[in-house]
């Protein structure tokens, strides 16, 4: 009997653990797209204007390192809690998630090249004024593309995830269909940007429920946490076998 309540003391934890991540994650993903970040245009300015902006660019890279990080700790706790439903099913769900930050990972290095290249030039010495400009706007274009591929394995992970949730009755049922539903339709509008990009500034919008959802069961997880006594597929027979010396 110890052994199953340390199971579902643990259970607990790793959900307010996950939870958190949430938050974190979610707030750095504000600060970035709505903090005082400047572009990496604005670097090109004057000596005086980009000390400042140099900066406040290197907190978003910072954000987006912490935001990657906790990416990973929420795959983690999220598989630990949901391996007693499907250990393949989450070992699945945290793997996409795990691909998601590797990826996220290496666009920041994208970015980071790109503006290493303009806030010291002495990097690429062979190259003109013009070269450079268009070896930045490479970098820029790169990153600012390819971060819609990172979505589908996170859509895919979210989906795994929440479909475990629903199953386990670990959250509310409604919550978890709405979790499956958001990472569905983020996947959905990053895989239509990607094969028709001029239709971008048409679907973005689709991403806001995404970010509300992410929030509410982010607080769910730390606040209320989980309900273990609605594990499915365990009866009391398996129970009272399992607490057997």
């Amino acid at each position: 009997m110890s052994a199953i309540h340390y199971s579902d003391q643990s259970a607990r934890r790793m959900a307010r653990l996950a939870g958190l991540s949430y938050v974190i994650y979610s707030a750095t993903g504000i600060y970035i797209t709505f903090g005082p970040i400047p572009g990496l245009g604005a670097l090109a300015g004057g000596e005086a204007a980009s000390q400042s902006l140099e900066f406040l660019f290197r907190t978003g890279l910072l954000a987006e390192a912490v935001m990657y990080t906790f990416v990973v700790i929420s795959a983690a706790a999220m598989y630990a809690v949901l391996r007693p439903v499907s250990q393949g099913g989450a070992l699945v769900g945290a793997f996409c998630r795990l691909i998601e930050s590797a990826m996220g990972a290496t666009f920041i290095i994208f970015k980071y090249a790109a503006f290493a290249a303009i806030v010291n030039p002495d990097l690429s010495p062979g190259f003109s004024g013009e070269e450079r400009s268009a070896l930045v706007t490479l970098l820029r274009d790169v990153y600012g593309s390819a971060i819609y591929f990172l979505l589908i394995p996170m859509a895919v992970g979210g989906v795994v995830f929440f479909a475990l949730f629903f199953r386990s009755r670990f959250l509310p049922r409604w919550l978890a269909v709405w979790g499956m539903i958001t990472y569905l339709v983020v996947g959905t509008v990053a895989a239509t940007i990607i094969l028709f990009p001029s239709v971008q500034s048409h679907v973005m919008l689709f991403f806001m429920p995404g970010a509300l959802f992410e929030w509410v069961v982010a607080l769910w997880l730390l606040f209320a946490g989980i309900n273990t006594k609605r594990r499915t597929g365990q009866s009391p027979l398996a129970v009272r076998g399992a607490a057997a010396p």
